[in-house]
This record gives structure tokens, sequence and C-alpha cells, in this order.
């Protein structure tokens, strides 16, 4: 896979999840199973959506690097991806998620795994 196409389906992605975390956080929570959050944990994801849209904004300026700048790029989305589902799990294993939380899972789950490889593949090409 092209590393530009890798890195513009990144920035995609990562807005497309960062936005509403900023903008509706109390319906992503709600749609993870979180009735009722505390206003602590709404500034929390507000916090986590910017930096997850400035990965997509990085991912989208950056689609044309080469050499180690992109190689440094798709390392950090890799590990991003990897470090995501690594904390969720430990946190639905702890109990800090909702069981209700736990049947999107599977997808999110294909959807890092996906990410991974398509990141993975990009960083073979770079």
């Amino acid at each position: 896979m092209r590393p530009s196409l890798a890195l513009s389906i990144g920035a995609v992605f990562h807005l497309l999840i960062g936005l509403p975390l900023v903008f509706a956080p109390a319906q992503m929570a709600s749609a993870l199973g979180v009735a009722a959050p505390p206003d602590i944990a709404l500034v929390w994801a507000r916090d986590a959506g910017t930096v997850i849209l400035g990965v997509g904004i990085i991912n989208w300026l950056a689609r044309n690097a080469v050499g180690a700048p992109l190689r440094g790029l798709l390392w950090g989305n890799i590990f991003i991806r990897v470090a995501a589902m690594v904390v969720n799990y430990w946190e639905l294993a702890v109990g800090q998620i909702p069981s209700g939380a736990a049947s999107f899972f599977p997808v999110l789950t294909a959807i890092n795994i996906a990410l991974i490889i398509m990141f993975a593949l990009a960083l073979r090409r770079a």
C-alpha cells in the first residue's frame, strides 16, 4: 500500500473519531453504554478528541513525507492503534468499561487490526 494512501485513510479515520469526541462527548459515551458521564469524563473525552484530531491533521499534512519522517509517522500510527487496543482490553478486564460497551470490542478490534495492517504494509514501502 502506498504510504500516502495509508496516511490519508488514517487522517480520515482520526477525524471521524475526533470530531464527535470534541463536539458530542456525552453522545459518544452514551453509545458506549455510559448513561450519564460525570463532567470530568466529558472534559477528558474532549481533550482526547483534540489529540485524535491532531493526529488526523498531522497524517493529512504529512501524507507525502519520505524517508525517516515517513517511517516515524507510520510507526507512531501503529503504536497508537496497538496501545489503544491494549489499554481498552485492560480497562474492560478490570471493570472500568461498562459491560455494555463490550459488544463494540469485536468491531473496534477489527478496525484497529485493519489499520495496523494498513500502516505496516505502507511501512514496507516507505
